[in-house]
């Protein structure tokens, strides 16, 4: 039977909760009650629980606080949240703290089961893991912090003192699955991985199942470098699975000397597969293609990019979008939680400007922030809040949609021998009439729009790239670098040179 802890402030829910499910026919034991995080403390000690479910606001120690406080000394236990302030705050809190659900406040009587049935599989998947890898997953044990001796692990497939190499390979499904169900998938191509492993190193890989993919340690021949041949091989693995619902990813690390070494690479090998949300799933990713870039919230990027929605420029707030996601992309696996933070945040700006910020809206933000595959599915999300918000602009005639075409094909094509010709086919108009409705509708003319564009974007390129001069002008569609300087020093004040230096640091 499972021990669960209830920590609520609030009596009516306490009780509601205690009376309203049969526990006992759910396997549940609830072995304590706490109405802060104080008492929590107490009573985890003392009933060491599987799960908690626990409130996000209370007296004196809140639930955010209580779980930052046992996750190190306790980090197998499983957290359910409650809350009723489904805000960006609660948000940041779930993705950093791992919390198996959360629900808001007031929840049905379904929704609390169906998030207690969620955190009993995640125990049940702990609780396999611990009891047959360190006895029976020699991949797992050479990753151990106080793994056994090396003299118990002579018959072992791999030489643990010559290099070695760490790869992950993880399952990313389309659908949201419960652990079960991630753990049959998993042992079902587990053959086919061996045989084609097999193929590769012959019998020098250990191989072990763990969550939703494997830990794969492989000897090769030298520890200096990552052999491309090898990473050639690795690919093989990603055509194993025909599942069209199944989509693999696989880390490397680099290589290490000996087992001595074998965390680095498996540590390496983690952040590659990690990085898989902000490169994309997938595709084998070895380490040397982890970006260290630390995300930094960019508020001038958000503020142009809100003040753009307010405007109703929506072919110009999905440029900015475009390009912070891109900026997102290029930053270390480490951040991901902060970039889900902002993005977040971004979603619930969008929804409030909808007027659809209710609590079941809410409730599917969170799920599309924590649960996306990978940060596209995130953006795709996002863009499709602002395709709502431009529908729901009453005054957006025909006029003004023939206005957003024009700034959308301009801003994908910025980068090209634009000419208003070619716009004004791509729009069905004739160049004369669309120049005048353009100034007429924006005050300015195509021609004033299209420099607006390469200037912003060249600007970002300076601060945000180490790309030449020349290189920078060529990405925005100038041919000669000095044409370039010069518009870009009218345009800011300041020549491109200048301007990098200024804004450095």
């Amino acid at each position: 039977m499972f021990k669960m802890l209830l920590v609520e402030d609030e009596p009516a829910t306490l009780e509601g909760i205690k009376s309203s499910i049969d526990w006992s026919a759910m396997d549940i034991s609830i072995c304590g009650e706490a109405t802060n995080g104080l008492e929590a403390i107490e009573l985890i000690d003392e009933q060491r629980p599987d799960i908690i479910l626990c409130d996000i606001r209370m007296p004196k120690m809140d639930g955010i606080s209580l779980i930052n406080y046992i996750q190190p000394r306790y980090p197998n236990i499983k957290v359910i949240f409650l809350s009723a302030y489904s805000d960006k705050e609660f948000l940041k809190s779930a993705i950093h703290l791992n919390a198996v659900d959360y629900i808001y406040k007031p929840f049905e009587l379904a929704e609390l089961v169906q998030a207690i049935e969620k955190a009993k599989t995640a125990c049940l998947e702990h609780y396999t893991v611990k009891n047959t890898a360190y006895d029976n997953d020699i991949a797992l044990n050479l990753i151990q912090k106080d793994w056994i001796d090396s003299s118990s692990l002579d018959d072992i497939s791999i030489d643990i003192n010559n290099p070695l190499v760490t790869a992950i390979v993880q399952f990313n499904s389309k659908h949201e699955l419960n652990s079960a169900t991630e753990l049959i998938t998993v042992n079902h191509y587990l053959p086919r991985f061996r045989q084609v492993l097999s193929q590769i190193f012959g019998e020098s890989y250990v191989i072990s199942t763990v969550n939703n993919g494997y830990i794969i340690h492989a000897n090769v021949d030298d520890a200096s470098v990552l052999d491309m041949e090898i990473v050639e091989e690795f690919n093989q693995l990603l055509d194993i699975v025909e599942d069209t619902s199944q989509i693999l990813t696989i880390g490397i690390g680099n290589p290490v000397s000996s087992h001595k070494h074998l965390k680095t690479s498996y540590i390496q090998a983690r952040k590659a597969v990690k990085s898989a949300f902000l490169i994309g799933c997938g595709q084998l990713i070895p380490y040397s293609r982890v970006s260290t870039t630390q995300f930094i919230p960019s508020k001038d990027l958000e503020t142009m990019f809100f003040k753009q929605v307010d405007s109703n420029n929506m072919a110009m707030a999905i440029n900015f979008l475009e390009e912070y996601v891109d900026h997102m992309r290029s930053c270390r696996p480490e951040d991901i939680p902060a970039i889900k933070d902002e993005l977040a945040g971004i979603a619930f700006r969008l929804n409030q400007k909808l007027q659809s910020c209710d609590l079941t809206q809410q409730k599917y933000i969170t799920d599309i922030i924590i649960y996306a595959s990978d940060i596209i599915d995130i953006k795709e999300y996002l863009m499709q809040l602002l395709e709502q918000i431009q529908d729901n602009i009453s005054d957006l005639d025909d006029k003004g949609r023939v206005i957003f075409d024009v700034e959308r094909f301009i801003l994908q094509n910025y980068d090209k021998d634009l000419s208003i010709d070619k716009i004004a086919e791509h729009v069905y108009l004739t160049p004369t009439y669309l120049c005048h409705l353009y100034k007429k509708t924006t005050g300015k003319t195509i021609n004033q729009f299209i420099q607006e564009v390469k200037m912003n974007k060249s600007r970002r390129l300076l601060t945000d790239t180490t790309l030449t001069i020349g290189e920078i002008a060529e990405q925005v569609g100038y041919a000669n670098q000095n044409y370039f300087t010069k518009v870009f020093t009218k345009h800011f004040g300041v020549n491109p040179s200048t301007f990098r230096n200024k804004h450095l640091w």
